[in-house]
């Protein structure tokens, strides 16, 4: 059978800023990639993004050989300029075959408008009409906006920690810490998931009473600071605090930065062997905190 190229979700219209703060509405179609040129702006959106270099980067030709063999890619254009893209390819683990998110992108200029969330409902429609039910994908802990969007947004869980999955990197984005990552999983017909593809995300009233795993302080610069772990809470629901602006942080106080990387490793890797996973973000003016949760049967 061939493979489908369209999604039904195709256009939705963004309200973006330009010159003089005043507002413009472009309608931005997500479909999926057609012409070789369309995977060679993929290429030049992961210099555009994250500042790779060349080396580091997925060509085009990988990307037609990945999104005609078992893969997906996805495009978001705003006319014919991409302004964004996800793409992936098929997995399979102990018997059972997902899809693996590799990469999700938005130019600057287009973020805030919750396109990066448009992207992956249509990644996912196109993952069940491959017969899949499971997508999973990694992000770094510490970066609080895509936990937000991979957490409370789209409905995924984490309970695998990877250590320096990417190696030492010196991309910007990575402010040459070790590439610790998430393994976000999602499991695209739970009733979770379903939940918030509807928009109808879990609350946490009082979420700001639940036991700290960690204790911080501020620094005389103003910096957040780990100051302490407890790694034998045993109680149903908790809460880690860490920086909610890590990048400002890197390029501040890299060696904070590092100490958070290797104090949260700590913490994720204990807790996940004792049967917690992670289910929410929450923000404060100057914090962000994982909401952990033991183990259960069902989602």
């Amino acid at each position: 059978m061939e493979r489908t190229r369209l999604v039904s979700l195709a256009a939705s219209l963004l309200t973006l800023p330009h010159a003089g703060r005043r507002m413009r509405c472009v309608s931005v179609e997500i479909r999926g990639l057609e012409a070789f040129s369309e995977y060679k702006a993929c290429a030049q959106l992961q210099l555009d993004v994250w500042g790779f270099a060349e080396i580091d980067v997925v060509p085009a030709g990988h990307l037609v050989a990945m999104d005609h063999y078992g893969g997906i890619c996805l495009g978001a254009f705003d006319g014919n300029k991409m302004v964004g893209f996800v793409c992936g390819f098929a997995g399979w683990d102990r018997g059972r075959s997902y899809h693996h998110s590799h990469m999700l992108a938005v130019l600057p200029d287009y973020r805030g408008q919750r396109l990066g969330e448009r992207l992956k409902w249509a990644q996912r429609q196109q993952v069940l009409e491959q017969g899949l039910d499971f997508v999973n994908w990694t992000f770094d802990p510490l970066q609080a906006r895509n936990a937000n969007l991979n957490l409370n947004r789209l409905g995924s869980i984490v309970r695998k920690y990877k250590v320096n999955l990417y190696g030492v990197s010196d991309s910007p984005i990575h402010g040459g810490l070790p590439t610790d990552r998430f393994e976000a999983l999602w499991d695209l017909e739970s009733q979770r998931v379903v939940k918030a593809l509807r928009q109808e995300w879990e609350d946490w009233p009082g979420w700001e009473e639940l036991p700290r795993a960690n204790r911080t302080s501020v620094s005389d610069e103003g910096l957040l600071r780990c100051d302490e772990l407890d790694l034998e809470l045993d109680v149903e629901v908790f809460v880690i605090e860490f920086p909610k602006t890590i990048t400002e942080l890197m390029a501040r106080n890299r060696k904070l930065a590092l100490d958070w990387r290797l104090q949260t490793r700590k913490l994720f890797q204990q807790y996940f062997e004792k049967g917690y996973r992670v289910e929410g973000l929450h923000r404060t003016e100057s914090s962000a905190y994982y909401r952990l949760t033991r183990e259960r049967d069902t989602d």
